[in-house]
């Protein structure tokens, strides 16, 4: 199908990275929220090109924080959890599958809250113009670009599984986001797995054309992380549900103000204002605590990548569920 920009609600957030590159970038992120260097304790957040700076910023609630926000950029949501889980950030926001990875490689963060996107989609699968392939069946035997670990890789093994198909029977390529646009440009691939601002960039830019995304295949839900060591002090963990407070506000503002979010969000990400303005105006999600819903999906999906072999053990999507920062 046709990537409708109209009705498009998507998550941005590809390719596991190594952490260390992540990591070392942290200091050169850092960066207060008042731009002070009072006594305030510090809160490491981690993001993306996600537009989370932009709209806590646009939105005027960064301002008279009883913190100093210390923000630390990352490529793709597996290395976010590996910098939490190394106490390196206290809390990000993630995509759907990389929390499954944590956790099967045994990483110290806990899940405190899901962001459900109204649409029900996070990411797409995507092909050139004029390509061959036109659903998911076509797949077979292609080669394909996709973040490991990542949401957009659930969303693949899902539509693969539904079309009777596996990972096995694609050339997957591990790539991630700028990577994997280079890669499908190029022509060098026959089809890219990834989610907004860059589904809307490479359509809007590049002609691609979207043949599948959303449900079935995913149920377009997120999650806000955070480092074990974090929850365990308790002024960090007070700071972290302030935190979390303050997001489910910023979206709701979003809401009646998606071009002033669009536009900060193209100034601190480099994005095209006409990409982010497009995102923004149609990104909606809820904040919320984690529901049995969600957590029966994660853990269908957690058994569906440990049974195409990606994971090295079974996992209890629950278990790494904190309740109790948000309401």
């Amino acid at each position: 199908m046709l990537h409708k920009t109209t009705s498009r609600l998507r998550r941005t957030a590809a390719g596991a990275v190594a952490a260390l590159a992540a990591l070392t970038a942290l200091s050169a992120c850092g960066g207060s929220a008042d731009g002070s260097d009072g006594d305030k304790p510090v809160l490491r957040v981690g993001v993306q090109k996600d537009g989370v700076r932009a709209v806590l910023k646009e939105s005027g609630l960064l301002e008279d924080l009883p913190y100093e926000i210390e923000w630390a950029e990352f490529t793709a949501g597996p290395p976010i959890v590996e910098a939490a889980s190394a106490d390196k950030i206290d809390v990000a926001w993630v995509g759907s599958a990389p929390p499954i990875f944590g956790a099967a490689a045994d990483a110290n963060f806990k899940i405190v809250a899901q962001v459900q996107e109204q649409d029900q989609q996070e990411n797409s699968i995507l092909v050139p113009k004029g390509s061959k392939i036109t659903d998911v069946t076509d797949l077979e035997g292609k080669k394909v670009a996709v973040g490991k670990g990542t949401s957009a890789h659930g969303l693949l093994l899902q539509a693969l599984k539904r079309n009777g198909l596996t990972l096995d029977d694609i050339e997957a390529n591990y790539l991630a986001p700028a990577d994997g646009l280079a890669a499908f440009t190029s022509g060098e691939v026959d089809a890219w797995v990834v989610w907004d601002p860059f589904v809307t960039q490479a359509i809007e830019q590049n002609d691609a054309v979207e043949i599948t995304g959303g449900s079935p295949d995913e149920q377009g839900v997120q999650f806000e992380i955070a480092s074990t060591k974090a929850l365990a002090d308790p002024e960090t963990r007070e700071n972290i549900k302030h935190f979390v407070g303050l997001l489910q506000q910023a979206w709701v503002w979003a809401l009646d103000n998606s071009d002033a979010w669009g536009d900060g969000w193209a100034a601190e990400s480099g994005l095209a204002p006409e990409i982010t303005r497009v995102v923004a105006k149609n990104k909606a999600a809820a904040f919320g605590p984690v529901t049995p819903e969600t957590i029966a999906a994660e853990q269908a999906l957690a058994d569906a990548f440990f049974e195409a072999g990606e994971l090295p053990k079974k996992i209890d999507f629950a278990a790494i569920v904190e309740p109790g920062l948000i309401e």
